[in-house]
């Protein structure tokens, strides 16, 4: 069997893990981790950075259908237990029903995963893992021996009739490097499996990323990145259930972001200093306004912060150490009566961390790390303030009998500081009158979420198996996720006398979620086949009652083939099979709700002509046998059969 260019390039390109505070091959991280690069996304053709992910076992899209509400859930965990990252910076946007996550997949270099608490080099919000997005960078668009270069791409999917469009130009002049980069979207509303449309889901973004990159001499360099981005469309205030002319009625909805940061790395030949030093702003504002009377909302966030680390080796050790801050100014405005009052809240969080990795033996390897974080959070319009600081350790143990293969023992613990909306919202939540409304109470007292993840990962190589190479991953884990902070209703009655009762956020269930993943990668010749299971379970220990949002045992086989004619082609085949989640046993679930089980069929065809060069056409048809079906633990169903074609030129 011959093998093309393009899957030689799959197989022989080293994947880096940066979701680890520090470049690493991804063989050399001890934790559960997925890397999709470019290539990888392009198979998928993702309307969001969540999709993206989608097929790697324990990890799924919550949030619905809509794109630009989707966000990802790992081993049952989801929203601000999972940090996300873009180009090293955390961002930290969580208010209400709206969306997280801003950043176009078009702009992706590559999308990372870390499967399991990291609050040992992130602090507040890994208590899940870590989703890092790297943006496209100028180096990678610049052939060897050229100065100038860039791409066009253009595409359109069938599903909502959605067009877009993504353009970069980057150059070298010298020391210095530069790329600007801009895409569009516009899509109409999602169509169903069943032929319905989603009403609300129609959408139109845009965005610019800009990027100048000076190395200052062989050691040295420094890095301006840009972003900015709006996105537009009329969607329910929940985007994630469905619309109704009651509570959930139609807002349009415009979201602006910006994003500054400036990287310095310094990486010299001596083995101590291997240094970044980084200073970052993000600015997120959302405007809202309810079609059916006018009524306009504001929300606004910025965030200010800097993080320096250094690793360094002395006699086969290596460490890495660091110290981060950042500052989160939200203010919030809703108006019309009967609303609820976001505070105007500023929170100030500092941390340092270490994290040593120590040669027991020659196969044996130690990896300890520990981080403390210091937080406190005032809200000016009840002149209220707290402070709290939490200790975040993690150990491993590694064992590598041969070059192969690899097990790892690891513990973590992680956390996540409550945020200024829990603490200190006030105002109306809903009204049963126009004068009987149940209302918000502070709570200043919330205790942060805490988790204790135990976790053994294997990992085996085989280079000759039917004539091929087989390799065979997986990961055990169990994660107790103790003080979730929830928001309840209470005292709310309506016989013998009717009281609207107030609602909170409190400190709750003593959660216990386990599981497994595992990957087998078979490839001979241009043929690669690639399974991938997981499986998670969650339960209240004080209860025994089921945890919501665990997602569905899922099965997906994936199998491609490269070839040559007039060109390099590479096809493949997707099935998906997520069983039955009928582990739904929890009080509030009275009406007894299950969900089904679907399976899904997508394919997809890369071609690179021969008689083009530079050109790459991309054909992906998703969910082939147009299946109507809903996601476990989801309101509303997801889309149809959507045909995406795109082309994109590079020079």
């Amino acid at each position: 069997m011959q093998t093309t260019d393009s899957q030689q390039a799959l197989r022989l390109r080293t994947l880096v893990v940066q979701a680890t505070r520090v470049d690493q091959p991804l063989q050399d991280v001890a934790r559960s981790v997925v890397v999709k690069d470019r290539e990888s996304i392009d198979l998928i053709q993702p309307r969001s950075v969540a999709r993206a992910l989608d097929y790697e076992p324990n990890i799924s899209v919550s949030g619905g259908p809509r794109p630009n509400n989707q966000s990802i859930n790992i081993r049952g965990l989801e929203g601000g237990r999972i940090l996300q990252t873009v180009d090293g910076v955390r961002q930290v946007f969580e208010s209400g029903h709206r969306p997280g996550y801003f950043l176009d997949p078009d702009l992706l270099d590559s999308v990372e995963a870390i499967r399991g608490p990291v609050s040992s080099l992130w602090g507040s919000g890994a208590v899940g893992g870590v989703v890092a997005q790297n943006t496209i960078a100028p180096a990678a668009l610049l052939r060897p021996g050229r100065d100038f270069g860039g791409f066009v791409k253009s595409g359109y999917n069938d599903n909502n009739q959605q067009a877009s469009t993504t353009a970069a130009l980057a150059g070298r002049a010298g020391t210095v490097g530069w790329l600007a980069s801009g895409y569009y979207r516009d899509g109409n509303d999602l169509e169903h499996g069943d032929g319905s449309e989603l009403a609300g889901s129609s959408y139109r973004d845009r965005g610019v990323l800009g990027k100048a990159l000076w190395h200052i001499d062989e050691a040295q360099s420094l890095t301006l990145n840009y972003r900015q981005a709006r996105a537009t469309g009329a969607v329910p205030m929940n985007a994630a259930a469905p619309l109704n002319t009651t509570s959930n009625t139609l807002i349009d909805r415009t979201n602006d972001t910006r994003n500054v940061s400036v990287d310095y790395r310094i990486d010299t030949a001596s083995p101590w200093l291997d240094a970044r030093a980084m200073a970052y702003w993000n600015e997120v504002e959302m405007e809202e306004r309810r079609l059916s009377d006018g009524r306009a909302d504001a929300t606004d966030l910025d965030v200010y912060g800097f993080y320096l680390n250094n690793q360094s080796e002395w006699r086969g050790l290596t460490f890495l150490y660091g110290v981060d801050g950042y500052r989160e100014e939200f203010k919030a405005q809703r108006a019309g009566a009967n609303r609820p009052l976001p505070p105007e809240a500023t929170s100030d969080t500092w941390g340092a961390f270490v994290q040593a990795s120590i040669p027991l033996a020659e196969r044996w390897r130690l990896d300890l790390g520990a981080r403390y974080d210091r937080f406190s959070t005032e809200a000016d319009q009840l002149d209220q303030d707290r402070s709290d600081s939490q200790w975040s350790p993690s150990a491993a143990l590694v064992w590598r009998p041969t070059a192969n293969s690899e097990l790892v023992l690891r513990h973590d613990r992680a956390f996540r500081a409550p945020g200024a909306e829990e603490l200190y919202t006030t105002g109306a939540h809903f009204c049963l009158s126009p004068v009987m409304c149940n209302t918000f109470l502070p709570n200043p007292d919330l205790d942060p979420e805490h988790a204790a993840n135990t976790e053994l990962l294997g990992r085996i190589h085989f280079e000759q198996v039917l004539g091929g190479e087989l390799t065979l991953q997986g990961a055990v884990f169990r994660n107790r996720v103790d003080d979730f902070i929830e928001q309840i209703v209470t005292g709310m009655t309506f016989f013998p006398v009717m009281n609207p009762g107030n609602t909170t956020w409190v400190n709750v269930d003593e959660a216990e979620l386990k599981g497994f993943e595992l990957v087998a990668d078979y490839r001979v010749g241009a043929m690669r086949w690639l399974v991938s299971w997981g499986q998670t379970r969650g339960e209240d220990r004080d209860t025994g009652e089921d945890l919501t949002n665990i997602p569905a045992d899922t099965l997906v086989n994936d199998i491609s083939y490269g070839f040559h004619a007039g060109g390099d082609w590479v096809t493949g085949l997707r099935l998906t099979h997520a069983r039955p989640q009928n582990r739904t046993d929890y009080a509030e679930n009275s009406a007894g709700t299950q969900y089904d089980s679907y399976s899904l069929a997508d394919l997809y065809v890369v071609w690179e002509p021969e008689a083009v060069r530079g050109l790459r056409l991309n054909l992906a048809i998703n969910n082939l046998s147009d299946k109507h079906y809903r996601r476990a633990w989801q309101e509303l169903y997801e889309s149809g059969r959507e045909i995406t074609f795109s082309a994109r030129y590079t020079f």
